[in-house]
């Protein structure tokens, strides 16, 4: 998703939607996450969150792996020494990335019929 940016003649990056296959355990959750919430496997973090479709959606979907992983990554702007985050770290950007995730996840799983 982008949007237009003031500062310049490109736009800039909202945020990334990714669907995919997924062959690694489910259950995996990188240091410092919380859980996604009831009803979902996966994690958050303010700068990302995955969610794993249920048991059932890879094949559905017409895939061989195991799983299918929906991830969303904010964007992170590169400053001069290190990289810094355009999203905070607080409980909104928590709440609002792990609400995307099971939205799309739940309307995946819906339109290929494999909801838990």
């Amino acid at each position: 998703m982008l949007r237009a940016n003031a500062d310049s003649d490109y736009p800039r990056g909202v945020y990334t939607l990714i669907i995919e296959d997924n062959r690694n355990d489910p259950h995996y959750k990188p240091k410092n996450s919380v859980p996604l919430g009831p009803g979902f496997t996966g994690w958050v973090l303010p700068d990302k969150a995955e969610a794993n479709l249920p048991a059932g959606c890879a094949a559905r979907m017409g895939s061989t792996a195991p799983n299918i992983t929906v991830t969303l990554t904010a964007p992170s702007k590169k400053g001069e020494e290190e990289e810094k985050d355009l999203v905070d770290r607080d409980a909104p950007a928590i709440r609002n990335n792990a609400a995307v995730v099971q939205e799309a996840s739940t309307k995946l799983a819906k339109k290929y019929g494999c909801a838990a």
